[in-house]
């Protein structure tokens, strides 16, 4: 690339001027500038750092040519292409939220993808933040739109930087503590939910630690009565078709076999009445319907269906359990449950701190 640099003062400031040829073969050259830089020493070597800057990424645009059917291609078009692609690769859910994020981010439809700057996305979080919106959302939501910049700019050279980069957003002052329950709350619980179906998830939730997509998912084929355990080889979710049916679970580490303490075992025996459609022990269509449904039975008791395993596993932890055991139990990794269950310990520790103590 053939190019030169000027510096010089216009309208009260400093102005850079970038003057270059993309190739030799070209007749015309281009320019490239920017002014309003500060008429101070602070200002012109503000001005010399981002005409450098601006130089790097013209050289970069150069070495790599943007595909010509992708040039000055939107940001709702790229999106679109984006998620046609991804649809091939990730989950359904994973499409939807994706999907809401880009509907957030409508007002950048429009702007080629090569211009969008900071301030055309810190406008949109600003509009997010004025509405109200969850500071805890609108981090996933950036953190979801800077891997659609990413992949303009790392797998299609489109941008060279990006501008979701030096974003500002308001920090959640809520900390996100998951609760367990402690004995007589799981016996009022159990006690109180009338609904059949949805006292057994909730006993299986609470005593095996299994994940709502896991316990719709259950086949009768799943269930090994002589040996009192669960194989928990698949789950209910959503396929890429829209549909609901088996898929495959979380992680490779969520294939597992989690034993069925007796009062679950017979609780297995009594329910099984009638054969469900696919074998499965429960007939619900819809998973995430079923856990919004649960979440609002058991809102009285100020848990979600979520906390129900993480009920299980703080008390594999609390009652002595190591992490890599309770990990296997849980589908996790040793260092997911070591950084989940970490307040177990602490506990533990707190409560030996007061043994020893009274002993002493």
């Amino acid at each position: 690339m053939q190019y030169s640099t000027l510096i010089r003062k216009k309208d009260k400031g400093y102005q850079y001027i970038i003057t270059y040829k993309e190739n030799e073969s070209d007749i015309k050259w281009k320019t490239k500038s920017k002014q309003g830089y500060a008429l101070n020493k602070a200002g012109k070597e503000l001005a010399r750092l981002e005409m450098d800057d601006s130089v790097l990424e013209l050289k970069k645009r150069v070495k790599n040519p943007i595909n010509p059917e992708l040039k000055n291609i939107t940001f709702d078009k790229f999106s679109k292409m984006y998620i046609k692609h991804a649809k091939l690769y990730r989950e359904a859910n994973t499409i939807i939220t994706y999907q809401t994020v880009l509907n957030r981010f409508s007002d950048l439809n429009d702007i080629e993808i090569d211009k969008i700057t900071l301030m055309d996305i810190q406008g949109v979080i600003d509009k997010l933040t004025i509405e109200g919106l969850n500071p805890n959302t609108i981090h996933d939501y950036i953190r979801k739109l800077n891997i659609i910049f990413n992949s303009a700019m790392n797998e299609y050279d489109l941008i060279t930087k990006l501008p979701t980069r030096k974003l500002k957003y308001n920090v959640s002052k809520i900390a996100k503590n998951k609760r367990a329950l402690n004995a007589s709350e799981e016996k009022l619980i159990l006690k109180e939910i009338k609904n059949t179906d949805f006292n057994f998830v909730i006993l299986i939730a609470l005593k095996c630690g299994l994940r709502i997509g896991e316990i719709v998912g259950l086949t009768w084929d799943n269930i090994d009565v002589k040996n009192s355990s669960i194989k928990v080889t698949q789950q209910w979710k959503k396929l890429p078709t829209g549909e609901y049916n088996f898929g495959t679970l979380k992680s490779k580490n969520s294939y597992r076999n989690v034993p069925i303490p007796q009062k679950v075992l017979h609780k297995f025996k009594s329910f099984k009445k009638v054969e469900n459609l696919n074998g499965r022990v429960f007939n619900f269509k819809n998973t995430a319907s079923t856990a919004i449904a649960l979440n609002r039975a058991l809102e009285k008791y100020n848990i979600t269906v979520h906390e129900l395993r993480h009920t299980y596993g703080s008390k594999l932890i609390a009652n002595g359990m190591n992490f890599e055991d309770a990990a296997e139990l849980l589908g996790h990794t040793a260092q997911e449950t070591m950084k989940t269950y970490s307040h177990v310990n602490d506990d533990m520790r707190k409560k030996a701190v007061k043994l020893i103590n009274k002993i002493f």
